[in-house]
């Protein structure tokens, strides 16, 4: 995972991290869990949401219901109580809300739960897809067919949210069922930091040649020379090996050093 503020804004309003339990950890059983949220509102008040949002997910899809699908929905409806919560008592929050997307690997499947226009993708034996859909305006204009992908890429609207934590439309799409996870699979989280930034052929490329650790770098490095012009994350997760037995990593990263 790297996050990065880019060459343009004051402030990192993204936020990103992932928890993997120890095998003999009771939480093992709901297995791993990637975030990463965009934040957007007043002065700070991205970021604030962001935060929230990051750390709320994290915290109550281990501490809710053993079924994935479920736990995830929960974790983003609370998220989401909590972002309104903190905005009706802080008026310099007013407004605010975040994008949020998460990735759930457990027992060999992938769970997904998704909303605003942060993105998760898989790479599988070369082919690179994105798996969630943007709710953005631009998005939606994209799917019913009134934009081209290319005009949907530079079209004065595209950061228009239509659904966003924090928001009136605040209904998460969570996947009901896990799909499988075969050896070699990558998948990739990022806030528009990155896609907005780097074409997918790049980053197919990138994810295909590299190990998560460079792709992440590289990824960030290559988003600052196309102008850095917003926040940017990414969260890399590649099913090459598997972790060593007792490994644990409870980590959220904001960012990192100019390249």
């Amino acid at each position: 995972m790297l996050s990065d503020v880019g060459c343009v804004r004051g402030r990192n309003e993204d936020a990103v991290g992932c928890m993997i339990p120890r095998e003999d950890d009771p939480f093992a059983r709901a297995g791993a869990l990637a975030v990463v949220a965009d934040g957007m509102g007043g002065h700070a008040a991205g970021e604030v949401a962001s935060q929230i949002a990051l750390r709320t997910v994290l915290h109550e899809y281990y501490r809710s219901a053993p079924v994935p699908a479920a736990a995830l929905t929960t974790a983003f409806v609370v998220a989401d109580q909590a972002i309104r919560d903190r905005a009706a008592a802080d008026p310099g929050c007013d407004g605010m809300g975040t994008t949020c997307s998460a990735v759930a690997i457990v027992d060999g499947l992938a769970y997904i739960a998704h909303i605003g226009d942060s993105r998760i993708y898989l790479l599988r034996q070369g082919a690179f897809r994105q798996l969630t859909q943007d709710d953005s305006l631009v998005g939606k204009m994209f799917r019913d067919g009134l934009l081209t992908a290319e005009e949907a890429n530079r079209h004065p609207d595209r950061n228009v949210l239509l659904r966003a934590l924090g928001a009136p439309d605040h209904a998460p799409s969570v996947s009901p069922e896990g799909f499988p996870l075969a050896h070699g699979d990558v998948l990739m989280l990022c806030t528009d930091g990155i896609f907005g930034q780097v074409d997918d052929a790049t980053i197919k490329s990138l994810l295909m040649k590299l190990d998560p650790v460079d792709a992440c770098r590289k990824l960030i490095e290559l988003a600052r020379m196309a102008g850095g012009l917003d926040n940017a994350s990414v969260a890399i997760c590649s099913l090459q090996r598997q972790p060593a037995t007792g490994s644990e990593s409870v980590r959220s990263t904001r960012e990192t050093r100019p390249f």
